[in-house]
């Protein structure tokens, strides 16, 4: 069988496969751990994302003769949404710079219309590729301004409610610009990260006790430096070398960092501490030393 990647021609030898589906879901593998995502998939017969896995993953082998595979690599991927989130945001700013008065002649694209339908969409989409550190309220905060409000309801707000709105797209304008930057020289930032995070490091153990004798804004300060500096790390790791034990300690850690963003929602002092000393804190011990050994 022949197999192509992006149009280019692959050596690949078969082992124990002999179906479809296990030649598709070795090659995937075999991407995934170079840092890329496959995005299309057909034989020389059909498209096989237009159909269940089930009908064609039991084909076998020999009855096929190309398989041609689309890929791209996940840091590309982000850079490009970041970029397309900077320019919404950008245009957005744009049209609530503009005078609240200034009408449009009938036929005249609505941009900021447009901008405000594409809101949930925008929302979703900094959950799926985040940029923000983990627990940030500036989502939301920035939904409940704009989410379902008309344009032409924008165009009147008071100066002061622009203001407000201005302010929030600013601050999601500079994370993004900052993970941009970070990617294009990934090695450098992830080497700020690592030496934040070993900063860091020591204060874990403390921040129950600080939670517990009152001492909350020291401790979230602590917290905060720490999961930013994490997310900001672990955003960086699609543009550094692939290594799988790296790969695997990380995606151990994404539910622990998850069920910490959890327990701040709820102010659970000893659950923050207990994930922090105990699970967040090893793991991280663990990953520093394998992202220096890439650097």
């Amino acid at each position: 069988m022949r197999l192509l990647i992006n149009g280019e021609e692959v050596s690949y030898a078969l082992e124990n496969e002999k179906t479809l589906g296990e030649v598709v879901r070795g090659v995937q593998e075999w991407l995934n751990a170079s840092g890329f995502l496959v995005t299309d998939l057909a034989t020389d017969t059909r498209n096989l994302l237009e159909s269940p896995a089930q009908e064609w993953s039991p084909q076998p082998v020999a009855l096929t003769k190309e398989l041609a595979v689309k890929a791209a690599h996940t840091g590309d991927m982000r850079i490009e949404h970041w970029s397309t989130v900077h320019a919404w945001l950008g245009m957005l700013a744009d049209e609530l710079a503009a005078p609240g008065a200034a009408p449009r002649a009938p036929g005249d694209l609505d941009v900021l219309g447009e901008l405000v339908a594409g809101l949930p969409e925008t929302l979703e989409s900094f959950k799926a590729n985040p940029f923000l550190p983990p627990g940030s309220d500036l989502p939301a905060r920035f939904a409940a301004l704009l989410a379902g409000v008309p344009a032409d309801a924008i165009r009147q707000w008071p100066a002061e409610k622009t203001a407000q709105a201005a302010a929030m797209i600013g601050e999601l304008r500079a994370r993004v610009e900052s993970r941009l930057a970070a990617a294009h020289q990934p090695r450098e930032a992830a080497a700020k990260c690592v030496a934040t995070l070993r900063g860091l490091l020591g204060g874990l153990s403390e921040v129950s006790v600080m939670l517990q004798t009152g001492r909350d804004r020291q401790a979230m300060d602590i917290v905060i430096g720490f999961t930013d500096a994490a997310q900001a790390l672990i955003d960086l790791l699609p543009f550094l070398p692939p290594d799988a034990e790296r790969g695997r300690l990380v995606s151990e850690l994404t539910p622990v960092l998850r069920d910490l963003t959890k327990a701040f929602d709820t102010r659970d002092g000893i659950l923050i501490g207990d994930l922090l000393e105990y699970e967040i804190a090893p793991r991280m011990q663990r990953i520093t030393p394998l992202i220096e050994k890439g650097l």
